[in-house]
């Protein structure tokens, strides 16, 4: 059973870790580190501990109900397994295979089943019937060219509308190697203008994020008036893009990393992750970029 749980909690401790030993990378700060790593290890070890010694006591006997939650189980790490997807997969096939999981979710909850009185039975038939008019726009979506399963009817409403794309800041310079990227940073410099380094991928969702809710804000598009935006694509894992990478310390998309005219980093001012617009215009600002 020991070795079985670490099979198990080994993968689970891995994500907190690393972005523990991250933050401790950066910050410098032995003391927090320290007590953060300790900590985690007591909240991963003594669960197990006491599950381990006494779990036979309080844990819930087996049963029927078992059968539901293995059900459950199941379509959370399908869903798992087809949010990782959408990020390689075409747009089409994650839509279409999103689709579907949802009409096998409606039809599990039993929602083409018959009607009964018991209320618990009644509730899984409403979320089942949720999930089949999920499916239903997904399928929608899909005819109309959506990209996005989460927003599915956007091409219906952007043609409803009769409005342009959304605007975003538009990027000075795409770049997957340092050869070029030393140009567009050539081009910033002989103007005096600050630069962010972008990096970013196509199957990167949280930079998918950032594209919609931060580089679109119009606040953000008025800040980078003042600074060039050069994307550094590391949608493939190429040696130019990981040289890029380990030059400039990325541990993965996304990241934003705000040079100053003089092309050296601002201090304190680069950010990883899921972001706010107000914190990149807080960032141009210590860049020296304003307009």
């Amino acid at each position: 059973m020991g070795f079985v749980s670490a099979l198990i909690v080994g993968p689970c401790v891995t994500a907190p870790l690393a972005g523990a030993l991250l933050y401790i990378a950066q910050t410098g700060d032995v003391v927090l580190g320290a007590a953060a790593l300790f900590f985690l290890g007591l909240g991963k070890g003594v669960p197990l501990i006491v599950f381990g010694t006494a779990g036979a006591r309080f844990l819930p006997k087996a049963g029927p109900w078992m059968d539901r939650v293995k059900t459950a189980f199941g379509f959370a790490f399908l869903g798992m397994a087809w949010w990782l997807g959408g990020r390689i997969l075409p747009p089409a096939v994650t839509l279409a295979t999103g689709a579907a999981l949802s009409f096998a979710a409606a039809a599990v909850l039993g929602l083409f089943s018959p009607a009964t009185n018991n209320l618990i039975s009644n509730l899984a038939r409403s979320a089942g019937l949720a999930a089949s008019l999920w499916g239903a726009l997904i399928l929608i979506g899909l005819g109309l060219g959506a990209v996005d399963p989460w927003r599915p009817l956007a091409p219906l409403m952007s043609a409803n509308s009769g409005a342009a794309a959304t605007p975003s800041v538009v990027p000075t310079a795409i770049v997957e190697d340092q050869a070029t990227l030393e140009q567009a940073l050539a081009r910033a410099a002989d103007v005096r203008r600050p630069a962010v380094l972008y990096f970013t991928a196509d199957w990167c969702t949280i930079c998918k994020a950032v594209d919609r809710r931060v580089l679109a804000d119009p606040a953000t598009i008025a800040a980078f008036a003042a600074a060039d935006l050069i994307k550094v694509d590391v949608t493939q894992n190429t040696a130019e893009t990981r040289d890029l990478m380990k030059r400039y310390g990325v541990a993965g998309p996304p990241t934003m990393i705000f040079l100053t005219a003089s092309s050296t980093e601002a201090t304190r001012a680069r950010l990883i992750g899921d972001m706010t617009a107000q914190q990149v215009q807080t960032a141009l600002e210590h860049a020296g970029a304003r307009s």
